[in-house]
């Protein structure tokens, strides 16, 4: 797969080469854009152009006549990429009883496990499929719950005064029952608007009276001491909630009026018309209503969500199924000739999966031995990679129905709760990465990114991470799927590419990232590109280079195997530009080191001669003590490394501090790392910073040119 990136950011042009099915490992410096790739890869899917026209370049957001813009080609095929970076981190939230809120969906809901929940539901949809067939149930169901929500029983056995519909009923029905002072609004009072009107009568009144006066706050016209009166009443007597409230139950007592007996809607019609509200023998009826509904809403409702989870670990199915069915002898109330027919149905369904009970049992048995083989897995294997990583947490998933992930410290017994309060940024960052992974096996996408996941981690848990992540079987992690990992750290290539290779099987691509006045490269790196320091240094000193680059080359070498002999005193002076040479091996006298004996200089150019046969002490002295020419050799010299190299023995203070020390980190060997990319090879060195040092320095002039060969 090859993705073209134009515009994006800092990127004017950049082609990733992806391995299909292997973890492809891109390095490349801070400031490369990395990130900037990963962003523009996850934008390139339908839907997310918005997106990606936000990495417009910024040099084209104020002129832009060539109508420029963000693009990314070679990823057609792809409907679905996932991506771990500090957003997903960020995100990445602990809820109180488990470790993420999807843990269920993330470790547990296989493929498998989805296969068996399908057939399982094949078994019991025959119950919801009632529910389709009769689409009044769900109203029903609906309009139960309003009934019993309007009332609430005490513990003391009586209904709660508190209630919409003990509020609606507590002064009776004042809809039929108009005070005869407020006949002449009983338009207005028994309309299906008497709630709006009640709010604009008494609202107006309230803001409004005394200002009015003796006018009507209405009309403006003059209005009478009993007229004014009359407008007082209606706010004393109607309340508008209360009156919302009975207009409510009214309404829906009359929608539930065909699953009631003719009793119950008599008694009913009484209770909600009564002039003066209720009796104990009123209430008592109300408390009898409210235990059926109740009853027949979690009966209703448990066959409506009738699935896999209903039942427990050793239930027997069809006891379980037979406890489902609806007896109309305890709902005395509801015995119409509806319910009998709907409840009816809904039983003659049960028994037809009483029926099929036995298989519904075998495919529960078989998803709970599932379910218990990944539980005991994912916790076996999360909890290896903590323990190797040396984190001293470690995860517990609950036999639940719906399995939850939990935390736990290796120094309590109880579950950490607010998993975010106690873990570092490093350790949350672990934890999302692993689960990331099983996220990536449950949603199968077909690129997975990585931006930088590991570089901020030790070694160890470098390695354990990667352990992790691609060293098990392909169901289980990572390997074998389509991986991009962004890094700006080579140690993973150092591991999977050389140090332990056998263990990642060929599973590997990695490259080196060179970004180029805006323009990405590519650059494929083998085994054979990673080298100790000492390999490096000895193909340099068999290249066809200046003597300079050699020597410098040569002085690390011995740095190395730390042998301060003679070859090494001799140069270090030269490279330090001493005519006289000075052995700092030897005791400091007035503040400054002794010199070489005569012998020991010999001994030290024989050795180097070795190494460069037409070595010269004064000869190669001459050359680095002249500025044109070391400014041509930096000119010339093939790779940025080595023109650091040649520039810091020019003694030029760049001004600029953070220069200066990445010239000083870059030369001294203790910065290096035992294995490394040939950077005569890898161009590592960043831009910015050789462009820095190309100000500081001017070509020599053409008349200058042959200084090099009067010198030699």
């Amino acid at each position: 797969m090859e993705v073209q990136i134009s515009y994006c950011n800092s990127i004017d042009s950049a082609t990733i080469s992806l391995a299909e099915r292997k973890l492809n490992i891109r390095f490349a410096p801070n400031g490369t854009g990395k990130s900037t790739i990963a962003r523009a890869m996850q934008f390139s899917l339908p839907g997310q152009e918005a997106s990606l026209a936000e990495l417009l370049p910024f040099k084209f957001r104020t002129n832009n006549p060539d109508n420029v813009a963000p693009s990314v080609a070679g990823m057609e095929q792809l409907d679905n990429i996932m991506c771990f970076n500090e957003e997903y981190v960020s995100q990445f939230t602990f809820r109180q009883d488990e470790l993420v809120a999807n843990s269920f969906d993330i470790l547990i809901k296989t493929d498998a496990y989805i296969r068996t929940e399908q057939e399982i539901e094949s078994i019991i949809s025959t119950i919801r499929q009632v529910f389709t067939v009769h689409t009044q149930l769900e109203t029903l169901l609906s309009d139960l719950g309003v009934l019993s929500s309007a009332f609430k029983v005490t513990a003391a056995s009586a209904l709660s005064k508190s209630t919409k519909g003990m509020k609606a009923l507590a002064g009776g029905n004042k809809l039929l029952h108009i005070p005869a002072a407020l006949e002449p609004y009983r338009n207005m009072i028994t309309s299906n608007k008497s709630v709006q009107w009640i709010a604009w009568q008494t609202k107006g009144l309230a803001e409004f009276g005394e200002l009015a006066g003796k006018c009507c706050p209405y009309c403006s016209g003059e209005s009478s001491e009993q007229q004014q009166q009359r407008i007082r009443q209606v706010g004393l007597e109607y309340d508008q909630a209360v009156i919302k409230n009975l207009m409510e139950l009214v309404d829906v007592i009359q929608r539930l009026g065909i699953y009631l007996t003719d009793l119950a809607r008599d008694r009913l019609q009484e209770i909600t018309t009564l002039p003066n509200g209720l009796e104990r023998q009123h209430e008592t009826y109300l408390i009898t209503l409210k235990s059926q509904t109740d009853d027949l809403i979690e009966k209703l409702t448990a066959l409506k969500t009738l699935s896999g989870f209903s039942f427990t670990e050793g239930e027997n199915v069809a006891a379980r199924l037979a406890s489902h069915k609806l007896n109309l002898d305890f709902f005395t109330e509801l015995q119409s000739e509806e319910t009998i027919r709907i409840i009816g149905a809904l039983n003659a369904s049960l028994n037809d999966l009483i029926a099929r009970a036995g298989p519904l049992q075998g495919k529960l048995n078989q998803q709970r031995d599932k379910v218990r083989q990944l539980v005991r897995k994912h916790q076996e294997d999360i909890n290896g990679f903590l323990a190797y990583a040396g984190y001293r947490y470690r995860v517990r998933i609950t036999d639940d129905a719906q399995p939850r992930l939990q935390l736990y410290h290796v120094d309590h017994t109880d579950v950490v709760t607010g998993g975010s309060q106690h873990l570092s940024y490093g350790e949350r960052n672990a934890f999302a990465l692993v689960l990331f992974m099983y996220e990536c096996l449950s949603r199968k996408p077909g690129l997975i990114i990585l931006d930088d996941p590991i570089s901020s981690f030790d070694k160890n848990k470098k390695f354990a991470i990667l352990e992790m992540l691609f060293r098990r079987e392909p169901s289980d992690c990572l390997k074998s799927k389509t991986v991009l990992m962004l890094t700006h750290d080579v140690e993973p290539i150092i591991d999977t590419i050389r140090a332990v290779r056998q263990q990642f099987n060929n599973q590997v691509s990695a490259a080196y990232l060179r970004y180029s006045r805006g323009v990405i490269t590519e650059q494929s790196i083998s085994n054979s590109d990673i080298k100790t320091f000492a390999q490096i240094c000895t193909s340099a000193l068999q290249a066809e280079c200046d003597d300079i680059i050699k020597l410098i080359y040569l002085r690390r070498y011995f740095e190395i195997l730390d042998d301060r002999g003679d070859a090494y005193q001799v140069l270090s002076n030269l490279l330090h530009k001493r005519a006289s040479q000075e052995d700092t091996r030897l005791a400091m006298v007035d503040g400054r080191y002794q010199l070489m004996s005569e012998a020991s200089v010999n001994s030290g150019c024989h050795e180097i001669i070795k190494h460069i046969p037409d070595f010269d002490y004064a000869v190669q002295l001459e050359k680095i003590t002249c500025r044109n020419y070391l400014t041509t050799l930096y000119f010339n010299c093939n790779s940025s490394y080595e023109k650091l190299q040649v520039f810091r023995l020019m003694d030029i203070d760049p001004a600029n501090s953070v220069i200066q020390k990445f010239i000083n980190e870059t030369y001294h060997i203790e910065n290096e790392f035992i294995c490394q990319l040939d950077p005569t090879r890898f161009d590592l060195i960043p831009e910015y910073v050789i462009a820095e040092c190309d100000n500081l320095l001017q070509p020599p002039a053409a008349a200058n040119d042959d200084i090099g060969r009067e010198i030699a």
